[in-house]
């Protein structure tokens, strides 16, 4: 590739070549999907004690696991604040003549239209929460979309990222293709900047998209919040909706969260209470 064809552009002009749904769905395949399911439904049934017939993704993207669950019989949904997210999922839904459904709404407020015995939320999206008040309000809304004694999982950032004294547990640059277009992504990166007061990293994501006739850079500023272990054990208390029941550092039932290397994640299993 000569570099004649590489070009960067910004997020208001994706959409010219690819849409940014189109290339947040390759960039981010490289899950285990089956295998996070497994544990998801496994946590479900340990702790409530019975098996899941309902579950809603909260920040679904293109609802892999949302996608999974229907494809096992089970009523799942999922919920994203992205209208253009939204219509593209609904799209790969409709493909595969899918059973689930994408409703579009924001993760504070939404009001379903049943109640779900798992509710969970994947990848770096908790970390959109930026403030206290979002995440108490983030908390109720996930308990009313409940049924009684339901499970709400969580896996976002091992706490000891938000500290910089080791490398990240998780990588922030990688590849994937799919076809003859390969998406290399770069989380942060040396653009990344932390707010003490207010607790959020502002950092440049950027998405380097080649197909066999260009390379183009794409490139976006977002915003996530930091939240340390005891001040998401806090919030959960101040919200009084849920325990806290389990926490894990993968998602694998033989690793627990501690600070060991092999613990890259902070998944905490909550169960609703009121």
């Amino acid at each position: 590739m000569s570099e004649d064809n590489k070009k960067i552009v910004h997020a208001d002009s994706v959409g010219k070549t690819f849409t940014m749904p189109e290339i947040y769905d390759i960039a981010f395949d490289f899950r285990d999907v089956g295998k996070e399911v497994d544990f998801l439904l496994q946590m479900a049934l340990m702790h409530s004690g019975k098996s899941v017939a309902s579950a809603m993704e909260l920040a679904c993207g293109p609802a892999y696991h949302t996608r999974e669950l229907a494809r096992r019989s089970l009523i799942s949904d999922g919920l994203d604040l992205e209208p253009k997210m939204v219509s593209y999922t609904r799209g790969l839904i409709e493909k595969e003549c899918s059973s689930a459904r994408i409703f579009e709404g924001d993760m504070r407020s939404f009001v379903p239209e049943q109640k779900y015995d798992l509710v969970y939320c994947l990848m770096a999206s908790f970390a959109h929460l930026q403030t206290n008040d979002d995440i108490v309000e983030h908390f109720n809304c996930a308990a009313d979309m409940l049924t009684d004694g339901g499970i709400y999982v969580i896996s976002t950032a091992h706490p000891r990222d938000f500290y910089g004294d080791e490398d990240p547990s998780a990588e922030t640059n990688w590849e994937m293709t799919r076809g003859d277009i390969t998406v290399k992504t770069s989380w942060g990166g040396l653009e990344q900047k932390f707010d003490p007061l207010t607790e959020i990293d502002d950092l440049l994501v950027s998405y380097e998209v080649t197909t066999p006739t260009e390379t183009t850079r794409y490139e976006f500023p977002d915003r996530y919040r930091r939240c340390s272990y005891q001040l998401f054990d806090a919030l959960v208390k101040l919200s009084g909706r849920f325990e806290i029941v389990d926490m894990y550092g993968d998602f694998n039932t033989n690793i627990s969260l501690s600070n060991d290397r092999a613990c890259w994640r902070f998944i905490p299993i909550l169960r609703k209470i009121k």
